[in-house]
């Protein structure tokens, strides 16, 4: 997103400018990390294809909205105000992603410090016990010295890997993640959050192609299919059922489920009064604004719940000492 982002914003303002978009694209080439995707797009270039033909091979990395709205900007004479406005939706993405993991930081860093001191303190029973010779399981998980320590690294390369590669899973299909998506839903500010964050998505989406004069059914699924989740996207059969039975945007939108008031009224607004992509652009923004805050909310919660767990981490410890020494002192009494 970050290098379509630059490239975008670089070849929009050179073909505003009037400059060759042959050379425009070969001054990319050196500057993206996947250089020779865009090494064969110039050289399709020069052999005469447009530049959504030249694209088309590349659907599936560069994302089917890119590809579709290139083709319609060149099409509309509009290339390079199409590509600046794309520019401007990556870089929104880019900062909500951006202000998502500066606000986990603290928390990962708390949660890593936690982890290496249990493994420490796994260590240091084995110390007292090589010291004491007598065995010492304070965390109650028969994770005492060295052989303890190996066993708990495992265990988190185990666990972590597994995680690593049910996300991969998950997310390298749309139908895997559909369930996830409908469960996270249901989270409390998580899942409005993360049906915020869709709705921005579709309402930019729909800002960038209904303005074009690209078919509505063409307009809608590009929209909605760029809106990344399941409860959302999912809406895309009802609506074009309607749209394509005569019904209206407004009475499509209607008929659809898990979508906002906000949203409805202003399709049904922009409709009315032919000014669908202005209102579409407003509500993108006011949607940006309230997924911002949401992140914030979730990012403080999210460090209360770390602080938590921590906590009771350190209680845990403490009691299990107490008992140990309780059992020590009952000992030395009984003789």
């Amino acid at each position: 997103m970050k290098q379509l982002s630059g490239f975008c914003h670089r070849v929009g303002l050179s073909v505003k400018a009037g400059l060759d978009l042959v050379n425009a694209v070969k001054r990319e080439v050196p500057r993206q990390r996947n250089s020779k995707l865009w090494q064969s797009v110039a050289q399709s270039l020069e052999n005469g294809n447009s530049f959504a033909e030249s694209l088309q091979p590349f659907k599936k990395q560069l994302g089917e909205m890119f590809v579709a709205l290139v083709g319609v900007g060149e099409e509309s004479g509009h290339l390079g105000e199409m590509l600046t406005d794309l520019a401007d939706y990556y870089d929104q993405m880019i900062q909500i992603r951006r202000d998502f993991l500066k606000s986990l930081t603290l928390p990962i860093i708390e949660l890593i410090l936690a982890v290496i001191i249990i493994g420490v303190l796994i260590l240091l029973l084995g110390v007292i016990e090589q010291l004491t010779g007598q065995r010492i399981d304070l965390l109650g998980w028969g994770l005492v010295g060295m052989t303890g320590f190996i066993r708990y690294v495992i265990f988190l390369l185990i666990t972590g890997s597994l995680g690593v590669f049910l996300y991969r899973f998950v997310k390298g299909n749309i139908q895997r993640s559909r369930p996830v998506h409908y469960i996270l839903l249901r989270l409390p500010k998580i899942g409005r959050m993360l049906k915020t964050l869709a709705l921005m998505r579709l309402t930019w989406g729909l800002h960038l192609t209904m303005r074009t004069g690209m078919d509505v059914g063409r307009a809608l699924t590009l929209s909605f299919q760029g809106s990344g989740f399941a409860p959302v996207r999912d809406q895309l059969p009802v609506i074009l059922d309607v749209v394509e039975n005569g019904g209206t945007l407004s009475d499509a939108f209607q008929a659809a489920k898990c979508l906002d008031n906000d949203l409805l009224s202003s399709v049904d607004s922009g409709e009315q009064s032919g000014s669908l992509p202005e209102l579409m652009n407003k509500l993108t923004n006011q949607y940006l604004q309230e997924s911002l805050l949401n992140l914030k909310i979730l990012s403080v919660a999210g460090g209360f719940a770390v602080y938590g767990c921590i906590a009771l981490c350190i209680i845990f410890v403490i009691f299990r000492l107490f008992s140990f020494y309780i059992g020590i002192i009952t000992d030395a009494a009984a003789g």
